[in-house]
């Protein structure tokens, strides 16, 4: 008692300084734990904004080039390049890249297009960087190489600005052709995507590529700034510790947080920083983002508040700091709710763009199984017409004109040629038909007319059709099928239009100068021109409609399929016309086609006598799976003096052409047969000597026409054959040959055995053959 009397005031000192200590103590744990929790939270804050950053400049470049992988995927743009490799002419070209650009809205400063060698063939500045890459050397030749592709090199600007190259090559039929180079303008991608998450406080963001360099930062002057290149001394002097920790963790891991001090080479004063940074990956490239506050400028307001609720009881500073917690958890949670409200209607747009790709997917799947579908009865039917036209044409001959059968026979005649033409017709479903072999001349008028009777057959009873034609001699060169597909197509719209209310369909034809064609198509233009106007009193066009009539997909109607006109257009354009188009609501349309006139004749089909010329006995190879065919060309190339062995079964023609045991001249084969192609056999008879290969045919698709070029084959004859050009053919060859003809040898004796090859199952009579 006493000592505590002795001692109190010593004690009570104690005490109170230990209290104080304790205060001091639990003060300093607490500000050091509540400024932990805010420089936590900082950098929670400052890594969602480097992720957000991240998410919006990998979005940005990904559709870049994705829109660059879709042009230079385009066909057109690849036979441009074709074109301009053979003839120079960059025209066509340039109007793919100029529509791309004018597509693409923001960043994009300026477009090349280069060679294969990686020369520049021509650019584009986009307006306001118009002339900011004169001069400028971009070192293109690095792109021009066909394994160069993606995000490129930091390039500096005439005006200071910088940008970044991205690029993408192209590949046609025959390899690589070339590169396209888009220099994306750096200032407004910053503006655009990046400036606007910059944090509060005096806080911005930078992006480095993965060398280290600067290449966006709100400072001019910072681009293309290198810790480790610039700063003397980086890898070695103290002072750079910390950034030297901060770049060591940054390149190291996909996110991350860090406190340092920043050195910019006197460029910026030195000072302390705050970051959080995240990596974005793209197409093997990866820059680096970094949220980035100053330090001090960020914990100023907690370190002011700390000092006042050092003064307030504990149980003020737990209420507060309880308070704050409950704030910052709301906000955290609010923010997350946002982010996912975004999240999920950005899936629900995904999900609808899916949808309707899906739909055209199916519509694409739907258009190539009717492909296939029409291949085949393209295939069928051949085989069908094939006697019927030959028949009716051998007995036309041997009747002649004086009998009185003759014209019923042409009758038959006639209607096998016109089936083969509406077998051409189904052609363009199971094949492009780009070529034009089979470009004729053509008489407008009787084109014309030929479709107005296919049409008098389909259109309603309450629509009339008036025929005012007025171009009678003069010719075009196409495709009579094709401008027969072109005008049925626009009969049956207009009587589509008519077909509720009735009306008139107006037909007219007349030859144009030069100085009558629209001034918009005269440059160039080297003949007169023949019009074909198609007019009905129908329901109309609306105005917007009208403007995209000629688009792919687009249409009207319910049903339809919106390929209808675009074909018009297309089928035009190769034959180097044009059409034009003009409709008033409720009052009709009207549609004028142009075609370029020729001087050359009409050819006249020769259904007369073919020439009483006979060929020596020539061997000769005949294959095909329908036994109908074998027997009618047996008996017609017999008729003629050819020496025929005939097989409906392509291998056992396949093994005799292996044995070579027989001196065949000539192999006639059908292409398409069950179990073994026509092409196969072809091969086959091109490795002995002396044999030409004729290919029939109903598709002449490319392989085809490769195959004829490569030697494989010597001429096709397209199905239904009409046996005149089939002997034209076959003279033609054996024109050259030894004209005392062979004597037979290399057939056997017994050419019944042929027959039975032909006829497996032995219930068809062949005896006529001969």
């Amino acid at each position: 008692m006493n000592w505590l009397r002795r001692h109190g005031k010593e004690l009570a000192i104690g005490l109170i300084g230990a209290l104080i200590l304790l205060t001091v103590y639990l003060t300093g744990m607490t500000y050091s734990s509540y400024m932990a929790v805010v420089r936590e939270e900082r950098q929670e804050n400052l890594l969602l904004i480097s992720r957000a950053v991240s998410m919006n400049l990998q979005n940005f470049f990904s559709e870049q080039l994705r829109k660059m992988d879709i042009l230079t995927r385009t066909p057109g743009l690849q036979d441009s390049f074709e074109t301009y490799y053979e003839s120079g002419d960059d025209s066509s070209m340039k109007e793919y890249i100029f529509s791309y650009m004018q597509s693409t809205q923001q960043g994009l400063a300026s477009i090349y297009v280069l060679d294969t060698a990686g020369e520049p063939v021509f650019h584009y500045d986009k307006y306001p960087f118009v002339g900011l890459t004169n001069g400028v050397d971009l070192d293109l030749s690095r792109y021009g190489d066909a394994d160069v592709t993606g995000i490129g090199e930091l390039v500096g600007l005439l005006n200071g600005q910088y940008g970044v190259i991205l690029a993408n090559n192209i590949y046609g039929g025959g390899g690589y052709l070339g590169t396209v180079v888009s220099v994306m303008d750096l200032g407004e991608v910053y503006r655009q995507y990046v400036e606007e998450l910059s944090p509060e406080g005096g806080g911005y963001i930078v992006v480095k590529d993965g060398n280290g360099t600067v290449i966006l930062h709100p400072r001019q002057e910072m681009i293309r700034f290198n810790y480790r290149r610039d700063l003397e001394g980086f890898d070695t002097y103290p002072r750079y510790e910390s950034l030297r920790s901060m770049l060591d963790t940054q390149y190291s891991v996909e996110e991350g947080s860090s406190v340092y001090t920043e050195y910019s080479n006197n460029i910026m004063p030195s000072t302390e920083l705050m970051a959080s940074f995240s990596r974005m990956n793209l197409d093997g490239v990866a820059w680096y983002v970094s949220a980035v506050l100053p330090y001090r400028a960020s914990m100023n307001a907690e370190i002011a508040n700390m000092r006042h609720l050092g003064v307030l009881a504990g149980v003020i500073c737990i209420l507060i700091l309880a308070g704050g917690s409950v704030i910052y958890s709301q906000r955290r949670e609010r923010r997350k709710l946002r982010m996912e409200t975004r999240y999920l209607r950005d899936m629900n747009h995904t999900l609808e763009e899916l949808r309707r790709s899906q739909e055209q997917v199916r519509h694409y799947q739907k258009l190539t199984t009717i492909g296939m579908l029409a291949g085949g009865i393209v295939h069928e039917f051949n085989n069908l017409l094939t006697p019927v036209i030959g028949y009716s044409e051998f007995l036309m001959e041997q009747m002649g004109k004086g009998s009185e059968y003759y014209e019923d026979i042409r009758e038959i005649y006639r209607a096998g040629v016109r089936g083969k033409e509406i077998v051409e017709q189904i052609l363009p479903f199971s094949r492009k038909e780009t070529e034009t072999s089979l470009f004729a001349s053509v008489n407008v008028d009787t084109v014309v007319s030929d479709a107005l009777r296919s049409m008098e057959l389909l259109k309603p009873s309450n629509v009339q059709i008036q025929k005012k034609l007025g171009a009678a001699g003069v010719n075009v060169y196409g495709s009579a099928t094709q401008i027969h597909q072109v005008l049925l197509n626009l009969y049956s719209n207009g009587c589509q239009a008519m077909e509720e209310d009735g009306g008139v369909l107006t037909v007219e034809t007349r030859e144009v100068e030069t100085g009558e064609i629209p001034e918009v198509y005269r440059d160039g233009l080297t003949s007169d021109y023949v019009e074909i106007s198609v007019t009905d009193t129908g329901c109309g066009i609306e105005p917007d409609a009208l403007k995209h009539i000629f688009d792919p997909f687009f249409t009207t109607k319910r049903k339809g399929t919106g390929l209808g006109l675009a074909v018009v257009k297309n089928i035009l354009v190769g034959h180097g016309g044009f059409i034009l188009a003009d409709s008033e609501k409720g009052r009709g349309s009207r549609f004028r086609l142009y075609f370029p006139t020729t001087k050359l004749p009409v050819a006249r089909p020769d259904e007369g006598r073919e020439s009483g010329r006979r060929r020596k006995r020539i061997p000769v190879l005949l294959v095909d799976d329908d036994w109908q065919i074998v027997k009618y060309l047996k008996k017609r190339l017999a008729l003629r003096g050819y020496r025929v062995e005939a097989y409906t079964d392509a291998r056992e023609a396949m093994a005799a052409l292996g044995r070579g045991d027989r001196d065949w001249q000539i192999l006639v084969t059908d292409d398409t047969m069950p179990n073994l192609r026509g092409a196969s056999l072809a091969r086959r008879a091109k490795q002995r000597d002396g044999i030409q290969v004729i290919l029939l045919t109903g598709l002449v698709g490319q392989d085809t026409i490769l195959m004829k070029e490569q030697g494989i084959v010597d001429e096709i004859v397209l199905k239904p054959i009409r046996f005149k050009e089939l002997l034209d053919v076959m003279e033609q060859m054996t024109s050259e040959k030894d004209e005392e003809g062979d004597d037979g040898k290399g057939f056997r004796k017994n050419e019944g055995q042929a027959a039975d090859r032909a006829d497996p199952d032995g219930d068809r009579d062949f005896s006529d053959w001969l």
